[in-house]
């Protein structure tokens, strides 16, 4: 499942990579809620033969399906992200790759009087938020039984948003310990973020 596909060039990609070349049993759907984005999509896989691929019209947040092994995202912006890793462990789904974008939501939650000095200034105060939203992501997946890495998936001359998310189910995974340190960050920060909506 590619969540905020887009222009879909990832789940072309993958397509390729996982069906033509290692010759993989595989099912790849895209979802973006732009309609003309998604009809051209459908009409090139279709010219290419990739009968296995199909790009459907809808809303991460109000997505319903059976589930999905892999689940991947690729800039979803802001909450999107949430949504989709809400999802992916909701169906139990054994990978998760996600390339989050425009993290806002905590920019206007933060409240910690003791770095108020430093987080007057936006610019520092929006990487700041961004760092603690993929850091809370990656601790509400390891509650929910996941291993969690945070790798550079691409160089900084290409975008700056190159961090990814990368979780791998893991039935060792300290869950105890990654709810008890989700916890006290969000606490510390007095935030809520949307993956609060993920249940554990």
């Amino acid at each position: 499942m590619d969540f905020g596909c887009g222009k879909s060039y990832l789940s072309f990609a993958l397509y390729h990579y996982l069906k033509i070349i290692r010759g993989r049993d595989v099912e790849i759907v895209g979802l973006d809620l732009k309609k003309d984005v998604i009809d051209f999509c459908n009409s090139t896989a279709r010219r290419l033969g990739y009968d296995r691929l199909k790009f459907i019209t809808g809303d991460i947040a109000d997505y319903e399906s059976d589930g999905a092994d892999m689940v991947v995202t690729l800039h979803a912006c802001d909450t999107a992200t949430d949504y989709a890793l809400i999802n992916a462990v909701r169906w139990h789904s054994r990978v998760i790759l996600s390339v989050p974008c425009c993290q806002h939501e905590l920019f206007r939650q933060i409240e910690e009087p003791v770095n108020d000095s430093w987080l007057k200034h936006g610019i520092l105060k929006d990487k700041f938020t961004e760092l603690l939203t993929d850091a809370l992501r990656g601790l509400r997946l390891e509650s929910a039984g996941y291993k969690v890495d945070m790798i550079e998936f691409t160089s900084l001359e290409h975008t700056s948003k190159n961090i990814m998310i990368r979780a791998t189910a893991d039935p060792s995974a300290d869950r105890k310990k990654a709810s008890d340190e989700y916890e006290a960050l969000k606490a510390m920060y007095n935030v809520k973020p949307t993956i609060d909506l993920l249940q554990i």
